[in-house]
């Protein structure tokens, strides 16, 4: 099924993660210096840096999740203890933002290392400056990378929250539903997921299937067997 404004939770998470991010470069950039130097940034950076985009992303990860849940739900006709799928969604977007964030993180530290190596060509060499610096951490912390992150985690928020809840009906009703893979059916659609449309999904691997994918899951209950 579509996501449930969909546009609406891209562009939101996406002017968290740029806001967020913009602050996490200037700071970063302010305890590397001029010329950089990573050894000015101290370790505790590394351990609890980042906090406040977490803080930021979580509250709309989480509402994501349960508004699709709550739109499967009324699709269905089941309805589920919602104080209890509260508590689901709220656990899992706390330990899904961490790991979220904590990934992004480590992505930056990563490019940062390499720009940073004395061996880079012309690196030390021409004295590169913060703001030289900036200039190729741009991908790191720019508008692009925003965008395909919220893109991306629109999707696995919205499917995430639509399996807790068929989680809990196999609680209430014994019956397992069949996810049926849908993908977005325009121009955006790519060579991983167009196969995959309209089938069912057996191997545990649910949307999204790569960075910026906008499939989704149509829910099906099996067949009943004539005896």
């Amino acid at each position: 099924m579509g996501i449930v404004n969909r546009d609406e939770l891209e562009r939101k998470l996406a002017r968290v993660l740029s806001k967020g991010l913009r602050a996490e470069m200037k700071r970063l950039l302010d305890l590397l210096g001029d010329p950089p130097d990573l050894s000015r940034v101290p370790y505790e950076y590394w351990q609890n840096g980042w906090k406040d985009i977490q803080r930021d992303v979580e509250p709309i990860l989480v509402d994501t999740f349960i508004s699709q849940a709550e739109s499967l739900m009324n699709s269905v006709g089941i309805g589920s203890d919602w104080a209890q799928f509260n508590m689901i969604a709220a656990d899992w977007g706390r330990a899904y933002s961490y790991n979220l964030v904590t990934g992004m993180e480590g992505t930056t530290r990563s490019a940062l290392e390499k720009l940073l190596q004395k061996n880079v060509p012309g690196y030390f060499e021409e004295g590169l400056t913060s703001k030289e610096l900036a200039r190729r951490l741009e991908p790191q912390f720019g508008v692009v990378r925003s965008e395909m992150i919220a893109v991306t985690e629109t999707t696995r928020a919205a499917v995430e929250g639509e399996r807790a809840y068929v989680q809990e009906l196999v609680k209430e009703t014994g019956r397992e539903m069949i996810p049926i893979w849908l993908t977005a059916n325009d121009d955006r659609v790519c060579v991983i997921c167009g196969p995959k449309n309209g089938k069912p999904i057996t191997d545990g691997q649910f949307p999204p299937a790569h960075p910026r994918c906008r499939c989704g899951v149509a829910w099906e209950w099996p067949k009943e067997v004539n005896k």
